[in-house]
Parts: structure tokens; C-alpha cells; sequence
């Protein structure tokens, strides 16, 4: 209405007497109203372009006022990263047209206005909206900036809009002192402003001064500090990026799990170093090597580097490294046609030296082919200092291949998700709307087991199973065991096919099929060798250095895996090369051997069999028949139960197992198959093996069979290959040949072959493990000095009766089990098993005394002597052992001095143990977790070990300032030490103050009780109360469970390191646990049940961030 009432009164002045000025104002006030209704109209029509002249930019390169009464709101959607505000006259044809340029170069949405409009015109609704949807502006400030209303109104505008955020002044030719006070040619300006605009709109002044005055005060950058312009724009440049968001990256959305990697591979990067580095990030298909390298690349390319190029190796290049050169050259170089100057074989000296000179961020991704492809790809090209190339490849080998030699390499090595992030992403993309769904929780683990981290695999399976029903998923996940995912397995077969080798495929093939657990790489190696030119190695190698598969290093060897997704389409390659079980060359499935060796149809294609027999459904019925064709089998696995839970129970439960499961009773013909390497058969049926040669023979493992003899063959087996022999529950196994020239023989294995009384004497030198517990030997070698490279002896519960004399060093052997053997004594000799680690020698219940040189064998850890009920005394002990267990030693009376190393000891029922002369000082740093001494039922130890000794180690460890050593301490007694200054009030709890700040160090709670029968650790709980009443409790705290059983009184000291990490905060307080746990003042220390206790509870607190204890 108020706009209808002005155009109105205007007509009506026009059919009146004027004069032209008053005419002319008159018109001035319609066309501004009508601008006006327009700016009102476009508001209201949502989701419509711009047209091109508006997205170009903005300008003030005329002169004109701002009503106040159209001023648009400020909450509008930013459409434009950068608005360009400056006064045409000044900068339009130089300084502003070359940051335009920059700007958009660097693909900065950049909005300048291009038009030049006339003087007495207003600034239009288009660049007012321009203003609103810009994320920054830039305002340059020059000479004759003052003298346009114009650009003051549109700087008041952005003030107001952007509250002097993300306001980038320039003072391009001005000093920032002139523009804050207006002084010199800013004067004269405001001198003409104020003439013209005397009255009412003073007001209008006044808010240019104040706009002038807020720019000037607001961090900007001053042309007189840059020598040349192109480095003020590069400057100006740098800085919008910075400011961006998009640039920024702090939040990753749906990247879930990516963070970490992004934070390591920047620590790589190194962003402010000025050498010439290259950063290979290696993985398996799927697992986010673009992801993560895209991500650098977003956040780094646009604001740190002259040129920079994203480019992925395809499989269109079909490995020509010419064109994927050309094109990375054309990107960088902005040239349309590079091939003119560049060739295949030398690369252009222009080319070479256009880069010499710029600053580049190339990002290859995807990189496959040869190894030297990404030489010749760079082809020795020079880049500027602080250049950085990303390479990504699923082959390791290709990325160490040096480029250049003045390139810095690191390799980043891409996991997969941790469980957590894994369930997290998996939600995101099955319950897009609702990521917390119930009734899902035991689906969603299986996938996530599935997956095994892969973000490519998780995403996947969420997508298809989004808005699906329990039903539906349960369907899904049983078809993914047979048919995994195709779209997966397409990713996941590049590498595959780029092996090329296909004896390299092979092991690839042997290990998906026949290897679904962890196995040593050197018992791999030694089972894939074919010949004797072939080698393994190098072919595992390049499994593990293409990602298909994964290599764990420990002290003891290296243990090798394959990735649960590769393991599936690895099987699918090898289900799809015949529809014909028999012509398979590697078979599996429980089904598919149960019919090929029921059905007789195995022919020589077949190379492996693997038939888990607990996978039975019903008995298998072999022809005797059944391998007669099979001429080139390698691998004979018939198992049990798989590697890692095998033979831990009695003979009776396995023979149970797997009675009938295979039905011989036809017998089994010879084997024809030169190449076998593995026979593997547990629980053999039969007495004796079948013929078959064994020149090629690794592995022979016949575990809880019915053999008697394994060949009825009397001189020495030619069993040159021969690595591992097992024939472990064997019970009938009454002999064993000769296998003195089975010379590179490692591993015996003998474990409850209880009829077995000899043929020790026949084995080799070179054995490292030797398990003969559990049979009928009597005696050892004359010296077991000859097994040199033995590190593990097991002779336990067996008939023998004495050691013999060690004549050499023995600097092999680590571990000797001598338990429940008729030994007598161990001789003085002893010391020279020199590396020994682990000695068992429980239930040897005629030993009475050890050999004083056991204090010489200083790398003796533990020592197993429960048991040993004649034992009478201990010989001086080892100062670096770790564990001593003498429970039950009912004999021994007294203890010199334990080492002040000592962190387990157990001598339980030792009732005639009096005392402990001393025990040596605590070192500062215990290097491990948890110490338990434990005394129980020993009622003759008096009162100086125990409230000297015993109690005196307790109050030494709590003093440690340790927050992860925990410690468990038990002997007889009803009377609490005295350091335990605080008590439960009634026998129930003990109430704490807790310091300020008191989570961000170790906690440590020390409690002690007198006890009768029976203590375990589910009766206490902890209670944290905060200052407004909130209680939050914890009765999971106990680090490792107990329950301790005694017949007469005990006093019990435990100790406890709570919350002594974020994650466990945040899983007791939730995440806010940080303010939750600055608002607690109190803790409650509780017993929930008080049977068995029989005196008041005591406990005393530690507060490890001072370093030094708090009492409760």
C-alpha cells in the first residue's frame, strides 16, 4: 500500500504546475519504487536461476543511494563463494580484473559485476542478493573508493550482512590509517557527501564513516607491502581458500573411519616442507585409497599449488603410459595439445623446463601396470621445491620403484575400519533414516565380520539391504556365504588378473581354498615350492606387496592371511572353471568332496582336497578307488576341527567326534600322485598308510588315528622334504621308522602315542620341536646335545626317569616340560641350557632338592614346580624370574629370598611353609600388568612374612605410581595392615572425595578385607556421585575376575586402576563424560554381598596425576 500510495501522489504532482527539477525527482522516486516491487516479486519466486549477467560479479563503479526501506535480509543460502566489491574507476581494468582471473582459476565462485552503470542510479536487487549468498566478500579500498555512495552503501550492506565476519579489505593504494579516519582525498570525499546530503540524511553519512571505520580495523592486506601486484593476488588467493569450507574439510559427513587415515597421511604430506615428495597409499580393493587421497587432494591442491591434476590409471589406457602421460601433462600445463612437444620415448626440454619452475600437486590414482610405469610416467621431469605427487596402487612393488632421486618416499599402508567404525558406516547406508534400528544388533555384527572393515563392502551390503526385513537380511547373509556380491568381487578381481604369473595365482588360489586361518609363512613356503626352481617367496611376496594378502610379524615368525572377501573370490575362480566337481582343481565344500569321493569321479585336474569333518551331515562312504585318477594332487586335508582349537581335549572326545565319518571299509588303493606334499588326516581309520611316493612329501599329519605302524618299510625313509610329521593321539602307534636321513625334519610330534616306547634315538639333528609327552619312553639319547637347534622339549608324563648330563651349551632351548615324570633330580649341568625360559616341572613328586646352578640360568622366566610334595627346599632363584609357582609343595619349609623380579607367585597348600627371609626391592618400572602372590591355606607362615614381607610388597606396589599394574594379594591372617587408614562404616562402604581434575591421571583404589570360605569379584561396585546428586555406577571394574576359596581366615588385597583411558570414561559417563566427570566429587566404595566377609572393609585411594596418593 505505501508503494501504491507514492506512485499515485507522484502522478498526481506530474498533472500539477512543476518545475523540470521537481519533475525529475519526481520520476526518480516511481522508478525506485517500481525497483523496489520487482526485488519484492523475485523474492517470493524460489528456485530460479540467475541470469548469466548476474553470476558474473558485482561493482561499484557508479554513483547512487541506498533507502534504508529496502534493505533485504541477510539469512539467504550462499550461492557464491567470493562478492568483489570495488570502485571501477580505480582498479576495474588492473588489479581488480586480475584477481577476478585468479580467483577463478582456482575455482572460486566468483561474483563481479561487469556493467558500468550511470550516475544517480541505485545499487539493484541483484547485487543485494549477491551479497547475501556470498560466503566472503572483498572490498578493495583505493583512492576515489569515498567519493561513490554507491560503494559506501554497499559496504554498509556487507557489514551489516556478514557482522564483520568474513570481510576481506584490501587497501590498495591507500594507507588503512586514511580509510579508518577519513583524512587526505577521504576527507575531501566526505566533505562533498556531507554538503550534498545536509539535513535528514546526515544519518546516512554517519554510517558510512562507521562502516569505513569497522573495514579499516578488520585484518586485511596493504598493497604497499607487497612489491609486486601478482603476489598481493596470490596473497588475497591463499587467504580465501583458507577460509572456505569446502577447502577445510573438518567434517567428513559419511566418511566414517577416515579421519585417522587423513591425519596420517597429512603427517606425511607435510604440507610446509619445501622438498620434492612422492606418498604411495597401498591397499586392497575397496578399502579407500581414492577416498583418502581425494580428500588430500580437496583440501591442499587449490590453495598451496601453481598447478595440480587428479588422474586415474583406467583400464581404457590398456597400460600405455604415453597417452596417460600426455593427459597428465595437458591437465597441468592447462594445453589442450601437448603431443606436438612431447614424445613417447624423450620427454620435450619445454615441457621439462615450463616445469621446472611450478609448484605441482599430482594425484595418480590407481596406478597399475609394471613397476617401472611410474618412472617413465614422470619421465624425470623437474617440479618446483614443495611439490608432492599421491600415488595409489593395490601393488607395493610399483609404488617403491623410485621415480626420481630427489624424491622423499614414504608408503602409507590403507586398513580397514575397526569394528566400531565399521558397525557405524554399515548403519548409515542399512538405516539411512534411523541409524540406531533395533532388533538388528546380531545381523549387523555378521556383516561387519563379513566385511572385515572393507568401506567398499560395508556400503555395498548396506545399500542393498536398506528397508529390508530380519527375514530378508537372514536370507541375504546365508546367499553371501555361497554367492558374495557381485559388484564387490568386480573390484576385488583387478588384482587378481594383474598378477599376470600364474604361478603367482596359484598361491593366491591354494591360499583362498585350503588356508582359511592364519598360517606361518614358512610352512606356506615350504608346502608351495613345486620344484626345485620354483620359489614361493617371492611369489607370497607379491601377494602381500599387491594386497592379497596380509603378513603379521611376531618374534616367532610371520603369520599370513588372506582378507575373508578375497578368500570368496578366490573360491569363485575356481567354481567357475567347470561345471564337473571332478574337473575342478581345487576342492573344498563339504558336499562337493563327500560326492567326488563317494562318486569316484576325481580326475587329474583335481590338485587339493580340504574336508572339514565336524561339516559332516552324514558319513562318507570312500571308494577305495577314490584317488587313483587324481595324478597331480598336492593337498590332502581331512580335519577335525580347525588349526588353532586342535587336540586341546582328551583322545575319548576326538575319536567320538569322528567315529565313522569316513567309512574305509573297503581299504584304500595306493596313491598314484607324485606331487603330494600335504597328507593330512585326522583320525586315519586304518593301520597302515597307503603306498605313495614321497619324494615331495612337507607335511604328514595323522592325528588320533588307528595306525600301528605308518610303512612297513625297516631302513631309513629318503624323506628329504620332509618338514612336520604328526601323529599325535595316535594310541595304537606302537613303532616309528627310521627318519635319521629325513634331514631338513623340524617338528616331531608324538603327544599321547601312549604305546610308543622308542625310536628317539633315530631322529635327526636338526629338530627345533620335539612333544613326546604322554607316551612310554624311558630314557632320553646319551646327550640331547646333538639336537643343537631344538627350542622346545616336551617329555611330560612319560616313564622317564633321569636327565642326562647336558655336555655342551644348548643355545637353543627356550622351553623343557619334565611334569609328572619319575625324575629323580636335574643335574648341575643344567646351566648349560643358556637361553632356557620356561621350566615345567610339576607333579615330579620325587624330587627333593634342585641343583644350585638353576640361579645361573638368568634368562629363566618362569619356573612350575606345584606339586612337588617332596620337594624340602629352594636353591638360590634366577634374579630375572618372573613367575614361581610352588603350590602344594607340602615339604618345603622356608624361602631365602624371592627376586625382586617377581611377579607371580603362587604357593597355595604349602603347609609347612614358615617364613620368607626376604624379598627383593620392587624395580620402578615392573614391565608387566598384573601381580599376583597368592599364600592361601598356608597357616604356618608367620607373623614377620606375613605383615613384614607379604604385606610390606603390597603397600611397595600401591606407592609404584603405576596406572597399569594392577595386583592381587592372598595369605593367611585377621588383622588389616595398618596403611589402610579408611573404613567402611557397618562393613558396607567407604565413601571418597575425589580431588579437581581427577580423571585426567590414574585413579588407583587399594582395598583389603578379612575373608572366611569364599571372595570373588562380583561383590564390590564403585559409585561416583556428582555435586547435584547424580550417581553413576560401575561394577565391572575388577581387571581380572577371582574367586577365592580358603578354610580358615585370610586377609584379601586387591588393587584396581580405574578409568584410566578416554574410552572407558566415555563408556561409564557416556560422551560428555568430560564435564560429567568435572561435576563428580565423591566416590562410594560398596559391597554388595557380605558373605564371607568377616572384618571391616578397608581402602585406600591413589591419585596418580600428582604423583603422589590421596587417602579416601
Amino acid at each position: 500500500m505505501v508503494v501504491g500510495n507514492q506512485i499515485w501522489l507522484c502522478l498526481s504532482l506530474v498533472l500539477g504546475s512543476l518545475t523540470l527539477t521537481q519533475i525529475l525527482l519526481c520520476l526518480s522516486l516511481v522508478l525506485g519504487s517500481l525497483t523496489l516491487l520487482s526485488y519484492q516479486k523475485k523474492k517470493k519466486e524460489t528456485n530460479k536461476p540467475t541470469s548469466s549477467s548476474d553470476s558474473s560479479s558485482s561493482s561499484c563503479s557508479s554513483e547512487s543511494s541506498l533507502c534504508s526501506s529496502s534493505s533485504p535480509s541477510c539469512e539467504e543460502e550462499e550461492k557464491y563463494d567470493v562478492f568483489l566489491s570495488f570502485r571501477g574507476e580505480d582498479t576495474r581494468h588492473g588489479f581488480i580484473g586480475y584477481l577476478y582471473e585468479a580467483l577463478c582459476n582456482k575455482g572460486i565462485h566468483t561474483y563481479m559485476d561487469e556493467q558500468t552503470l550511470e550516475s544517480g542510479h541505485e545499487i539493484s536487487p541483484t547485487l543485494m542478493k549477491a551479497i547475501e549468498e556470498s560466503k566472503i566478500c572483498i572490498t578493495v579500498l583505493s583512492q576515489k573508493f569515498a567519493t561513490s555512495p554507491w560503494c559506501l552503501d554497499e559496504l554498509v550492506q556487507i557489514l551489516k550482512c556478514k557482522r564483520n565476519e568474513n570481510v576481506l579489505p584490501i587497501f590498495y593504494g591507500i594507507n588503512p590509517s586514511t580509510v579508518r579516519e577519513q583524512k587526505d582525498s577521504y576527507a575531501e570525499a566526505f566533505a562533498n557527501h556531507e554538503h550534498r546530503f545536509r539535513g535528514n540524511k546526515m544519518e546516512k553519512v554517519k554510517q558510512w564513516r562507521d562502516a569505513l571505520t569497522k573495514v579499516a580495523n578488520l585484518s586485511g592486506h596493504d598493497s604497499k607491502n607487497f612489491r609486486y601486484e601478482c603476489k598481493l593476488v596470490e596473497k588475497v588467493v591463499g587467504d580465501i581458500l583458507s577460509r572456505l569450507p569446502k577447502y577445510q574439510l573438518t567434517n567428513y559427513g559419511n566418511l566414517i573411519g577416515i579421519e585417522k587415515s587423513v591425519k596420517e597421511i597429512e603427517a606425511l604430506f607435510s604440507i610446509d616442507e619445501m622438498d620434492i615428495r612422492i606418498i604411495g597409499i597401498w591397499g586392497m580393493g575397496g578399502i579407500g585409497k581414492t577416498t583418502l587421497a581425494s580428500i588430500v587432494f580437496q583440501k591442499y591442491s587449490y590453495s598451496h599449488f601453481d598447478a595440480y591434476c587428479f588422474l586415474e590409471d583406467t583400464p581404457e589406457e590398456g597400460g600405455n603410459t604415453y597417452h596417460l602421460r600426455c593427459r597428465l601433462i595437458s591437465k597441468l600445463l592447462k594445453d589442450a595439445d601437448p603431443l606436438c612437444t612431447d614424445t613417447p620415448g624423450v620427454g620435450s626440454r619445454f615441457i621439462q623446463d615450463r616445469f621446472r619452475y611450478k609448484k605441482v600437486f599430482i594425484v595418480l590414482d590407481n596406478l597399475n601396470g609394471r613397476r617401472s610405469k611410474l618412472q617413465k610416467l614422470l619421465n624425470g621431469y623437474q617440479f618446483a621445491n614443495g611439490s608432492r605427487i599421491i600415488v595409489t596402487s593395490r601393488d607395493k612393488q610399483l609404488l617403491s620403484t623410485s621415480a626420481h632421486a630427489i624424491f622423499t618416499h614414504a608408503i602409507y599402508k590403507m586398513e580397514g575400519l575397526d569394528e566400531h567404525d565399521a558397525l557405524q558406516l554399515f548403519r548409515f547406508h542399512a538405516f539411512p533414516s534411523n541409524s540406531h534400528a533395533t532388533g538388528y544388533e546380531a545381523l549387523l555384527e555378521s556383516v561387519a565380520r563379513y566385511a572385515k572393515g572393507n568401506p567398499l563392502a560395508l556400503e555395498v551390503l548396506g545399500s542393498s539391504l536398506k528397508s529390508k526385513s530380519i527375514e530378508e537380511w537372514e536370507s541375504a547373509l546365508d546367499k553371501l556365504k555361497t554367492y558374495p556380491d557381485a559388484d564387490i568381487q568386480k573390484v576385488l578381481r583387478i588384482s587378481f588378473d594383474g598378477l599376470g604369473d600364474k604361478g603367482i595365482q596359484d598361491i593366491f588360489l591354494d591360499m583362498a581354498c585350503f588356508f582359511t586361518f592364519p598360517v606361518f609363512r614358512e610352512d606356506l613356503e615350504s608346502i608351495l615350492n613345486r620344484t626345485e626352481y620354483s620359489d614361493a617367496a617371492i611369489g607370497i611376496s607379491a601377494l602381500i606387496d599387491k594386497s592379497l594378502l596380509i603378513e603379521y610379524l611376531f618374534s616367532n615368525g610371520a603369520l599370513l592371511e588372506m582378507h575373508g572377501l578375497l578368500q570368496q573370490m578366490g573360491q569363485g575362480i575356481v567354481c567357475d572353471e567347470n561345471k564337473d566337481l571332478g574337473n575342478r582343481s581345487r576342492l573344498w565344500k563339504t558336499k562337493d568332496v563327500h560326492h567326488v569321493l563317494e562318486k569316484n569321479t576325481g580326475t587329474s585336474t583335481i590338485e587339493g582336497i580340504l574336508l572339514h569333518m565336524k561339516d559332516l551331515k552324514k558319513d562318507v562312504k570312500v571308494s577305495p578307488t577314490a584317488f587313483s585318477k587324481m595324478h597331480n594332487l598336492r593337498f590332502l586335508k581331512i580335519m577335525l576341527e580347525d588349526y588353532f582349537s586342535l587336540f586341546e581335549t582328551s583322545y575319548e572326545l576326538y575319536t567320538e567326534k569322528c567315529h565313522g565319518r569316513i567309512n574305509l571299509l573297503d581299504g584304500l588303493e595306493s596313491f598314484v600322485s607324485d606331487e603330494i606334499r600335504c597328507f593330512h588326516w585326522d583320525c586315519y581309520p586304518l593301520k597302515y598308510l597307503p603306498y605313495f611316493s614321497r619324494d615331495n612329501l612337507v607335511e604328514l599329519i595323522v592325528r588320533g588315528s588307528q595306525l600301528e605302524l605308518l610303512w612297513n618299510e625297516a631302513q631309513p625313509l629318503e624323506l628329504v622334504k620332509l618338514k612336520k610329521i604328526d601323529l599325535s593321539y595316535s594310541e595304537h602307534l606302537i613303532q616309528i621308522p627310521n627318519l635319521s636321513r629325513a634331514i631338513n625334519l623340524q617338528h616331531i610330534d608324538m603327544t599321547n602315542c601312549e604305546n610308543l616306547e622308542d625310536g628317539i634315538e633315530n631322529f635327526p639333528n636338526n629338530l627345533r620341536v620335539l612333544n613326546m609327552g604322554g607316551t612310554a619312553i624311558k630314557s632320553l639319547p646319551e646327550s640331547i646335545c646333538k639336537w643343537k637347534y631344538l627350542e622346545i622339549l616336551d617329555l611330560s608324563y612319560t616313564n622317564l626317569r633321569k636327565i642326562s648330563e647336558i655336555s655342551a651349551p644348548m643355545e637353543c632351548l627356550v622351553k623343557i616340560l619334565l611334569s609328572g615324570t619319575e625324575i629323580e633330580e636335574l643335574p648341575e649341568s643344567i646351566e648349560n641350557l643358556t637361553v632356557l625360559e620356561h621350566l615345567f616341572l610339576c607333579e615330579c613328586d620325587k624330587i627333593k632338592f634342585l641343583p644350585n646352578s638353576l640361579c645361573n640360568l638368568m634368562n629363566l622366566m618362569e619356573l612350575y614346580l606345584d606339586g612337588c610334595s617332596s620337594l624340602e627346599e629352594l636353591p638360590p632363584l634366577p634374579h630375572g624370574l618372573m613367575t614361581l609357582c610352588i603350590s602344594e609343595c607340602e615339604r618345603l619349609k622356608s624361602i631365602a629370598e624371592l627376586p625382586s623380579s617377581l611377579f607371580e607367585l603362587r604357593a597355595d597348600d604349602c603347609t609347612s611353609l614358615e617364613t620368607i627371609s626376604s624379598w627383593g626391592w620392587l624395580p620402578r618400572e615392573p614391565y608387566i600388568d598384573c601381580c599376583t602372590y597368592s599364600f592361601k591355606n598356608c597357616r604356618k607362615l608367620d607373623d614377620h612374612t606375613c605383615n613384614k614381607v607379604i604385606a610390606d610388597r603390597a603397600r611397595r606396589l600401591s606407592l609404584l605410581g603405576r596406572d597399569d599394574v594392577v595386583f592381587r594379594i592372598t595369605y593367611p591372617g585377621d588383622e588389616i595392615p595398618e596403611w589402610f587408614s579408611c573404613q567402611t562404616d557397618g562393613g558396607k562402604s567407604i565413601n571418597i572425595h575425589l580431588p579437581p581434575n581427577w580423571f585426567k591421571g590414574g585413579l588407583t583404589i587399594v582395598f583389603c578385607s578379612v575373608f572366611y570360605n569364599r571372595l570373588d569379584s562380583k561383590n564390590f561396585e564403585i559409585v561416583f556421585k556428582t555435586s547435584d546428586g547424580m550417581c553413576y555406577s560401575l561394577d565391572d571394574f575388577v581387571y581380572r575376575n577371582f574367586a577365592e576359596t580358603t578354610d580358615s581366615d585370610h586377609v584379601f588385597i586387591n588393587s584396581e586402576h580405574l578409568l584410566t583411558s578416554d574410552w572407558r570414561l566415555s563408556d561409564v559417563f557416556g560422551p560428555d563424560w568430560s564435564s560429567i566427570c568435572s561435576n563428580i566429587t565423591e566416590a562410594s566404595f560398596r559391597v554388595r554381598h557380605t558373605y564371607g566377609i568377616k572384618k571391616s572393609l578397608r581402602a585406600r585411594l591413589f591419585i596418580r596425576s600428582e604423583q603422589e596418593d590421596e587417602e579416601g
